[in-house]
Order: structure tokens, then C-alpha cells, then sequence
């Protein structure tokens, strides 16, 4: 099981960042986006209000370093060496967050993380030309873990925003997305998405713009500078990854989470702090989603509501809902009700009318096994059974008349001894 609500992020080692802009030990460390960086200075590179958001959103924030090379000297551009995932109870974590890392990776390592994943845990991968000593090793560094799953961070270049009204949102009605119009990045890294692994599924939830560069570099006299091209319909500024039981996202860029008046771009600009909350919840979520309220009311049409606590990202619809009479069996003909589903954030509401040309009876509300998935690609694996009781509409009006400010009492519950939000598990 996993300890929900802990995050833990990896910062790069001391001094290895900032080839780009930094001239001082000072610079090359404030350049590897540290959570406990609260400054909110001109052109700072610091994410101590990303920590800040998550612990309201009510996370545990933890970070690790990677250390210095051993014999690296005392002063000056240096590299870290990787972390020992292989030692470390990974989980403890909800979600593990690759920030600045830029470190050489094993073989060991590598699959300690990827197991964590496909056993529920969540990884997000934020990329940037900054978070190294020359344009590859934050790249190369992320993409050891990610070309299990056939993902590959391109390297830095441009600045640009992308919006959902410029058609920038190739899945739009994501649930990452709910609340957000526009985000933007500055020296973005797009996700470029290789073949797919069979057993991987992912989503190319927003595009990217204009030119990149692949992480293809020839000489280390350009600090390692890849080729540059057009984008294509198989680069992204945020792919989403389901990897076994777990989750994987990839993002363009570390700017849009920087603290206010952050370089480049930060949490307060255009929808990036609704993006980081989006997104961070979605990456650390690994509870199937649970019904949280219910009610039916007599009525013409009746009306029969459900409240989900996540988002079911379109998985559920009309084909997984049965309504049957509980004496005879027979379905409710599909002609006599109706199915909505609307999403907020966070949560999902069902919302069934039925004619009141249906007739009278007791009923049953039934979606099988494994048919409610959330948006972080959890399985609900138990059924559901929903009983509710049509009335004549004259007991109803009379029952109404009588106590109007009431639901028609005991006439629906869900079929189970337990809880009766829960949903059954049988």
C-alpha cells in the first residue's frame, strides 16, 4: 500500500546546474528549481510555492539530492552521481518527482523505479537545458527511465504559451485540464513519443510549437547542442502514461512553477498553478474512484444522482449502465432514460432521468465489474448495485404534499451491509 500524500523530489547535486546563465557556485545551485527556495525575487529559479500549494492540497513534501561525484572538486561546474533507488523504501511515496536531475543513472536504479511504478506509484519528469552543465544532461538523464515507456525529453528551446482556444489541447476534456484555458513555459524540453511499448498506454494530452532539438548530440564544442527541427504530431508539452498499475507524466518545462516573478514564467502567470494542482494530483492518485453521495427523487421524469470523488475521464457511459426490475428482471427499455455525466474538478456527477411511462416497481441500478476507471487510470473492482422504487405519480404527489421538503423515504439504497456510499464489492 501506498502512503498517500507524501511527494518526493529529486534536485540535482550541488553546482551541477546553469551552464547556461550561471557564473557563480551560488548561481549554478539556485538554477536546480529547489522546493525550499521561497525567494520571490526578479528572475528567481525557485519552487518553494509549488511546496507550499501541494501541503494546502494537503501532500507531505520531501526532497533528495543527488550527491557529488566522489573527488569532484571543492568549487566550480560539477555533476552529480545518481541516487540509489535500489536502497530506498519507494513505497513511501505517493508520487516521486524528477526535477533537476542530472546524474548517470544504473541499471539497478533504473528498474527500482520502474517497478514502483507498475506497482501503483506515480513519477513525474519536468525537464530543462538549465538543470545541467552542457543542453544534454538533464535529457539524457531523464530518458534512461523513460525509454521504457517510449517517451524522450527533446532539448531546450523557445518560449510560448499554449491555450485551449488556440486548439493547442489535443485531449481537452482531460480532467488535467479542468480549470486550465492557458499555460506556458520558457526554454521548453517537449516530449517526443517514440514506438509504444505494448504494454504502455499514453496520451498525448497537449502539443508543443515551433522548433526543438533532439537530444542527439555530435559534440561536446556546442555543450552538447542536438539537431534542430519542426515539431510533429508525436511531440508534447504534457504526455500522461499508464505503466501497470501506475503513472507516468512528462512535462515541457520547469518555469511554470516557478515562485512569482519567477524568470521566464512562474505559478502566478495565465493557469499554471491550476495545471501544477491538476497535475500533481493526477500523478500521486492511486485510490479507484468511490461513490461519495446518491439520491433518488420521485418525480416526472424520476431522477436518480451519483457523486463520484474523481474524475472518470469519459470511461463510464450509457453502454455500462443497466436498469432492471428486481422481480422480473427485465431492463428498463433503453427509449425510457436518459444518462449525463459532468465533471468538476476532482469529482464526477451521474445523473439518470427515467420516464415516468416506466412502470411501477422496485429497481435496480447495476455497472459491472471494472467498468469505472478513474482518470489516473484506477479501477474500481467491485459492481455496483443501486436499489430504488418507482411509485405511481399520485403517491408520489400525495407522499410530496404531505412532506415536501423530504426525498420519498426508504425508497433506495445500494445493496450491501456496509457503508452505504460505498460501492458493493461482489
Amino acid at each position: 500500500m501506498l502512503m498517500a500524500g507524501t511527494i518526493l523530489f529529486v534536485r540535482g547535486a550541488d553546482r551541477s546546474g546553469g551552464f547556461l546563465e550561471a557564473t557563480t557556485d551560488t548561481q549554478r545551485t539556485e538554477q536546480l528549481a529547489d522546493i525550499n527556495n521561497n525567494s520571490t525575487a526578479s528572475g528567481n529559479h525557485g519552487w518553494g510555492q509549488l511546496a507550499t500549494l501541494l501541503r494546502g492540497e494537503g501532500y507531505t513534501v520531501k526532497q533528495i539530492a543527488e550527491p557529488l561525484e566522489r573527488g569532484a572538486p571543492s568549487t566550480g561546474q560539477t555533476t552529480g552521481r545518481a541516487i540509489a533507488f535500489e536502497d530506498l523504501n519507494l513505497s513511501g511515496y505517493s508520487a516521486i518527482v524528477m526535477g533537476s536531475n542530472n546524474a548517470v543513472y544504473s541499471k539497478a536504479s533504473i528498474n527500482a523505479l520502474d517497478t514502483y511504478v507498475r506497482h501503483g506509484g506515480g513519477v513525474l519528469f519536468i525537464s530543462d537545458g538549465n538543470f545541467g552543465s552542457s543542453w544534454a544532461d538533464a535529457p539524457n538523464s531523464d530518458n534512461q527511465f523513460l525509454s521504457r515507456y517510449g517517451l524522450a525529453f527533446n532539448q531546450d528551446n523557445g518560449q510560448y504559451a499554449l491555450s485551449r482556444s488556440a486548439g493547442d489541447f489535443v485531449q481537452p476534456n482531460a480532467a488535467v485540464l479542468i480549470g486550465v484555458n492557458t499555460f506556458d513555459g520558457e526554454g521548453v524540453s517537449p516530449i517526443h513519443l517514440n514506438t509504444s511499448p505494448g504494454d504502455i498506454a499514453r496520451t498525448r494530452i497537449v502539443a508543443a510549437k515551433g522548433t526543438t532539438y533532439d537530444n542527439n548530440p555530435t559534440s561536446t564544442a556546442n555543450h552538447s547542442r542536438g539537431t534542430a527541427r519542426p515539431v510533429t504530431s508525436a511531440d508534447g508539452s504534457l504526455v500522461l502514461a499508464n505503466v501497470g498499475a501506475g503513472r507516468v507524466a512528462a512535462f515541457f518545462d520547469r518555469n511554470t512553477f516557478f515562485n512569482a516573478n519567477g524568470a521566464g514564467t512562474d505559478m502566478t502567470k495565465n493557469d499554471n498553478r491550476q495545471l501544477a494542482t491538476n497535475l500533481f494530483n493526477w500523478v500521486s492518485d492511486s485510490t479507484p474512484p468511490a461513490i461519495v453521495s446518491s439520491s433518488f427523487a420521485q418525480g416526472a421524469p424520476y431522477v436518480l444522482k451519483m457523486r463520484f470523488d474523481d474524475n472518470l475521464a469519459g470511461t463510464l457511459d450509457r453502454s455500462d449502465i443497466r436498469l432492471r426490475n428486481r422481480k422480473s428482471g427485465t431492463n428498463i427499455p433503453s427509449k425510457n432514460w436518459s444518462f449525463a455525466l459532468s465533471e468538476g474538478n476532482g469529482f464526477t456527477d451521474v445523473t439518470i432521468h427515467i420516464r415516468s411511462a416506466t412502470p411501477i416497481g422496485p429497481y435496480q441500478l447495476q455497472v459491472g465489474r471494472g467498468e469505472i476507471e478513474d482518470d489516473s487510470y484506477n479501477v474500481r473492482t467491485g459492481a455496483v448495485r443501486y436499489n430504488f422504487t418507482l411509485l405511481p405519480l399520485a403517491s408520489t404527489q400525495r407522499l410530496q404534499a404531505f412532506a415536501p421538503e423530504r426525498a420519498t423515504p426508504a425508497l433506495s439504497s445500494f445493496e450491501s451491509s456496509d457503508d452505504l456510499l460505498d460501492l458493493l464489492e461482489g
